[in-house]
């Protein structure tokens, strides 16, 4: 009956990789129906604590979209990045880590795409190369950001093993922050320059690409802009800070508490001083966004850990030995199933409880818990697909163009950042554990 059940859980996470979006929480729920109902498995696990954690931080983050604050976020990174043209390739990807680090999610990216790719062409740099390095950099930068959905998924079993945050944080954030330079380096050297490259002359001479400046006049930003930004950022130091110190504080206070608590109050916060209109935070686009990876972490992490967790006693007999011999197969996994799922969170909340029953110790996890960003792998995830539409100069056509899934700038430079952050990964793990 094993055959069964996997072809089953294999089926549906293939079918959920087609469906994408949303579409891979209806596919769980599918498999949920099929598992529970029609082969009579007990269910398994919801990944409450996740769940919880996601949707505070995404509903804080509505509330600053609604202040303004985003704007004001997007707008400095904007100043930057025309400003200092010539380093372009660098401040790319260290914006948008950044950007993904403080925010919890690499959607925020997609609003300065734009602008990278006009300083870019503006000043004879192929816009394919800033523009995927700041895309890869913060795919990365979900496995190294304090509250991500993914991280908080991790923390809450590591912490389980005796890790302190600020342990985790010192493993996770130098790894993600290497592989996304590495990163960065190998998307620097791919193709030509534009004055080289036949495609964009081409398109010049057709008409085919805007070289005037599209920098639109800039609307006043809401009076609490600034502020919403401020808080938001102090309500990050302040979870951090709870964290990094618990044992000298002497609170008993979860990682999930600390965070559902601070982003409520802080939401709060906004509204008395930020001028927000409560109506308008449902039609943020972040909070849209949530909604749907809610589903999709709901669906199929609930789903795999129905089917799995039958299996757990049998698997962790074998597996225990393999990944004694070969740790690097617990980063192979957390990236393979990541690029199935387009969802780091998704596959940090199926596969890090997976990997702490099998044995794997806190060290192992995070060291390899970078790999969870294999997101890459087709140019189809969101921000890959933006980078590749706001770009009119041909630099993702040709022998870029992805038409055979893998042939895109984004495979390579983030294989390479990965291959390169893993070991760097074990290497901060020995010292700080």
């Amino acid at each position: 009956m094993a055959w069964v059940h996997f072809i089953l859980l294999f089926g549906c996470i293939i079918y959920a990789a087609k469906l994408g979006g949303i579409g891979v929480g209806m596919a769980g729920g599918l498999g949920m129906a099929i598992a529970v109902f029609g082969l009579g498995l007990p269910p398994g696990s919801i990944p409450v604590d996740v769940i919880l954690i996601i949707m505070a931080v995404l509903f804080t983050c509505s509330v600053m979209h609604v202040a303004g604050g985003m704007d004001y976020m997007i707008r400095v990174a904007s100043h930057i990045l025309r400003s200092n043209p010539k380093y372009i390739n660098i401040l790319a990807p260290a914006i948008a880590f950044t950007l993904t680090i403080f925010s919890g999610t690499g959607f925020t990216t997609m609003a300065i795409l734009n602008v990278v790719q006009e300083v870019a062409k503006q000043n004879g740099v192929r816009p394919s190369q800033p523009l995927t390095s700041a895309v890869v950099a913060s795919q990365i930068a979900i496995s190294a950001s304090p509250i991500s959905a993914a991280t908080a998924a991790m923390y809450v079993v590591v912490e389980k093993m005796g890790v302190s945050f600020g342990e985790a944080l010192c493993v996770i954030l130098p790894a993600g922050l290497f592989g996304a330079a590495v990163a960065s380096l190998i998307s620097s050297f791919q193709g030509v320059d534009l004055a080289k490259d036949p495609i964009f002359q081409a398109r010049m001479r057709e008409g085919l690409v805007s070289m005037a400046t599209k920098e639109q006049m800039e609307k006043p930003l809401p009076k609490g802009a600034k502020l919403s930004v401020g808080l938001f950022l102090g309500s990050v130091l302040f979870i951090v800070l709870m964290l990094l110190f618990k044992k000298e504080i002497g609170h008993t206070l979860g990682s999930r508490d600390i965070i559902v608590i601070t982003m409520l109050f802080v939401s709060m916060m906004m509204y008395w001083f930020c001028d927000v209109n409560l109506s308008k935070i449902k039609q943020s686009s972040i909070f849209h966004g949530g909604f749907e990876s809610l589903i999709v972490i709901l669906g199929i992490v609930w789903m795999s850990s129905t089917i799995i967790g039958v299996y757990v006693p049998t698997i962790k007999e074998q597996a225990t030995v393999l990944l004694g011999q070969y740790p690097g197969l617990l980063a192979l996994a957390f990236f393979c199933v990541s690029a199935l799922l387009f969802s780091q969170g998704a596959t940090s909340a199926l596969l890090v409880p997976l990997a702490a029953s099998l044995g794997c110790d806190a060290g192992m996890i995070l060291a390899c818990f970078v790999a969870v960003s294999g997101i890459f792998v087709t140019n189809v995830y969101p921000t890959s697909a933006f980078a590749v539409s706001c770009d009119d100069t041909g630099s993702y056509m040709g022998k870029w163009s992805g038409s055979l899934v893998i042939n895109h700038p984004f495979f390579l430079p983030g294989c390479l950042g990965l291959v390169a952050a893993i070991p760097f990964g074990f290497f901060m793990a020995s010292v700080v554990l």
